[in-house]
């Protein structure tokens, strides 16, 4: 299934030009640092929509209304820290501690065009691009999502909701399957989504059959109408041939601005357990102009 978006490789080693990737890590903390307080500065008074999202990865009860349509970028970053092999302790000396650390990043990029088919069913379509390490920035795939949600909020005890999405990226092809459960209680939201997907692949001899399950918990605080707070959980278990893969495991903060026209939420994770999944550190940025 190399189709898919990957993300970083697990492997132990310096690249060439890590210094570069260093100094370049560097610069963009400081230019998100920098636009963090720049959104901060421009936000409006009045929220941006009816659907929008203060955690990166789990999705509210609420959706577009009708007629209504935004335009949402994701970026999914997969971070990887490493040993420079040329400075690790020497085991006959552990007291010295001069290990050296590099980091590697695996991006992806998803450009999303969603639209309010009615008050309570929304639909939208993705393009997913990826960049691994020093690698080209290349097209990926294609997705199709649909929400559908069941009541207003807070007319039913948890607010539930269903999604349905597949994708398709070269030879492989993934079905998605999701509960959204997001009551919002004065301005406590709390949000559960428990995600189903089965993914084949037809790259090689044979059909290869890979499922996951992947459970998300956010609970976030509004502030204010342009301002939220959080914590998020990210679970991912996979399954292919039988057997377990690895049940990789993710907790971090996330916030959310919105103005007048547009939304933009953060999330940072780094992994709980040392496990063979994505990599020890996942961040997001999402951000959403509502036309």
């Amino acid at each position: 299934m190399a189709q898919r978006p990957s993300p970083v490789r697990r492997t132990v080693g310096r690249r060439e030009g890590s210094s570069t990737a260093q100094h370049c890590s560097r610069c963009s903390a400081r230019a998100v640092l920098a636009g963090t307080l720049a959104l901060a500065v421009l936000a409006g008074a009045a929220p941006a929509g009816a659907d929008r999202r203060i955690f990166g990865y789990t999705y509210p009860y609420m959706t577009l209304p009708e007629g209504g349509f935004e335009i949402e970028h994701y970026l999914d970053a997969y971070i990887e820290r490493l040993d420079d092999p040329a400075t690790v302790d020497d085991p006959a000396t552990p007291e010295v501690e001069n290990v050296e650390h590099d980091f590697e990043i695996a991006w992806r990029h998803q450009l999303e065009f969603e639209y309010g088919i009615t008050d309570h069913w929304d639909f939208g379509l993705y393009n997913v691009f990826r960049q691994d390490y020093f690698g080209p920035f290349e097209y990926s795939g294609v997705k199709l999502r649909s929400r559908y949600r069941f009541a207003e909020q807070g007319d039913l005890f948890v607010d539930p909701a269903v999604y349905v999405e597949v994708g398709w990226f070269g030879d492989d092809l993934a079905l998605e399957q999701r509960l959204i459960v997001a009551p919002v209680i004065g301005a406590l939201e709390l949000a559960l989504n428990l995600k189903f997907e089965e993914e084949f692949g037809f790259g090689g001899e044979g059909t290869e059959f890979e499922f996951v399950f992947n459970p998300t918990l956010g609970v976030g605080y509004h502030v204010a109408e342009w301002f939220a707070f959080g914590v998020e959980y990210y679970g991912k278990l996979v399954v292919e041939g039988g057997e377990v893969e690895y049940f990789a495991n993710y907790l971090g903060p996330t916030v959310s601005f919105a103005g007048r026209h547009f939304w933009v939420t953060l999330t940072f994770q780094p992994e709980l357990n040392d496990s063979d999944g994505p990599a020890q550190f996942q961040a997001r940025s999402l951000f959403a102009v509502v036309l």
